[in-house]
């Protein structure tokens, strides 16, 4: 074979791996690389030129990785990320729109406001989803090596072994590579799994939370003064006088009786633990589907997948391939990424994969947010009857003391709580099942109510709609533009 030609080969088959992220990255490196030769650096811009570089390869690696699992992008928040900025308007009697974030921005401290309400939640976010992704990877890693889910491979000599992944930092942290036999079973109970895990460790960050949004006119009220926001009425949250700095509604808040009467922030834990582990349920294995008929969509515009699925959903499409098309069509085991010697997917083929997955990722996290709303519901029925209790308890001992009059006697208390229902019972018995599907209402004034009730529900469904987009379409745009400029899914 002439030079000519070996040359030409080469010259083709790298202008094919330049469209994908690897070629990238390892031009990237060969760069850096390049630097470091003396002869080809210029002396004034080696340090920067090297920064530069080292900073791309960086985002380019950070992005791959975040974009290579992408259920990440679009799992459910357990801390509302505008609850903050909610607050705050609510706190000024407005409700929270583009308008309110714009003016908020045109004050001199709007972008502290701002970066102080919605850093928290998301850091919170993060923790929990650091938590529940690695939980799902150690029980998907680990549920997989029993016989039910293990793969089988058949070796050239008609023998047939397991398959099986190593469960090391990396595999937790990226997730298997490995597809096992019914995956969509197995993400359902790897994602109960980690629901559960979750669930105990947001128990009682969701009651802290609870509590600073029963105490949070305070701390909006702080927000307030700091961008000069008209403040109508200060609420009185905490004991003593207002505080002027948050280091004093800090002391103030702990030294409050609310804070002594909440000490045990593991109430309701049931209620967490088993909404968790349904929603990640639900969640997980609706994705698991999702990415599986993003990989059928992707073979419809042209891209290569596997063909040895095995699993209880079994999502039919015509295959346009011949049987001898391309050795890359073969029976070697999936894996949730393509191999390096598998061809670059058409354009088209990934941009259909990865619209798929954005559509199929927010219906999924809209469906782990209704399986929840019982659980929330019934959470927030058993927290406001236990709240009753107390304080008919309250009014009992005043009146064993001779408190007040007026305060009901011990009998007449026992016989208003005798022979009645459980708190649910009763709420299902009396107001339907509205209340388990419907999300609890906001606290509003007597204005802000009136002009909440003159708009249509179509409006309200897609104020609610557009501010969960808003929140997860700047994610979703990303991944798509990832898949268009080459990156694979």
């Amino acid at each position: 074979m002439s030079v000519a030609h070996i040359a030409d080969i080469k010259d083709a088959k790298g202008r094919l791996e330049w469209s994908t992220l690897k070629d990238a990255v390892q031009f990237s490196a060969a760069a850096k690389e390049k630097n470091r030769n003396p002869a080809d650096t210029l002396p004034v811009s080696t340090t920067s030129t090297s920064v530069s570089a080292a900073f791309a390869r960086s985002l380019v690696l950070f992005t791959g990785f975040l974009f290579r699992r992408p259920s990440k992008l679009f799992r459910p928040n357990r801390v509302d990320t505008w609850l903050g900025l909610r607050q705050l308007a609510l706190s000024t009697e407005q409700t929270i729109s583009p308008a309110f974030i714009r003016s908020l921005l045109r004050q001199k401290a709007g972008i502290i406001a701002v970066t102080l309400t919605i850093l928290p939640p998301m850091l919170v976010n993060a923790t929990l989803g650091f938590l529940l992704f690695t939980s799902h990877s150690l029980l998907t890693l680990g549920l997989s090596r029993l016989s039910f889910f293990q793969k089988k491979v058949e070796m050239e000599d008609g023998t047939e072994i397991d398959e099986e992944e190593d469960i090391n930092l990396e595999t937790l942290i990226r997730g298997p590579s490995i597809i096992p036999s019914h995956p969509t079973i197995l993400s359902a109970i790897a994602g109960a799994g980690a629901g559960l895990v979750q669930g105990f460790a947001f128990t009682p960050v969701e009651n802290v939370v609870r509590f600073l949004h029963q105490s949070a006119t305070s701390w909006t009220t702080l927000l307030a003064r700091l961008v000069h926001l008209p403040v109508p009425e200060v609420p009185n949250a905490f004991e003593g006088k207002q505080p002027t700095t948050p280091m004093q509604a800090i002391k103030n808040l702990f030294a409050s009786e609310t804070w002594r009467k909440n000490r045990n922030w593991w109430i309701g834990w049931r209620w967490v633990v088993a909404r968790d582990a349904l929603s990640y349920s639900c969640f997980f294995a609706a994705f698991d589907v999702t990415r599986r008929a993003a990989l059928r969509v992707k073979a419809l515009f042209g891209g290569n997948i596997e063909h040895d699925w095995e699993n209880i959903f079994i999502i039919e499409f015509p295959d346009d391939h011949p049987q001898n098309a391309s050795p890359s069509i073969s029976n070697s085991p999936a894996k949730y990424r393509p191999d390096s010697d598998q061809p670059q997917a058409p354009t088209i083929a990934r941009v259909a994969q990865a619209t798929t997955i954005v559509t199929g990722g927010i219906i999924a996290s809209y469906l782990a947010q209704m399986a929840g709303r019982p659980f929330r519901a019934c959470q927030r029925i058993m927290m406001l009857d236990e709240r009753e209790r107390m304080r008919a308890e309250t009014a009992q001992g005043r009146a064993r003391a001779g408190g007040a009059g007026g305060v009901p006697s011990s009998n007449i208390i026992s016989n208003l709580r005798k022979g009645k229902a459980h708190p649910i019972l009763e709420v299902l018995r009396t107001k339907g099942i509205r209340p388990f599907i419907h999300p609890e209402g906001q606290l509003q004034s007597a204005p802000m109510k009136e002009a909440f009730q003159k708009e249509g529900r179509l409006v309200r469904t897609m104020k609610s709609f557009g501010w969960k987009i808003a929140a997860m379409g700047p994610w979703g745009f990303g991944f798509l533009v990832w898949a268009w400029v080459g990156g694979e899914v």
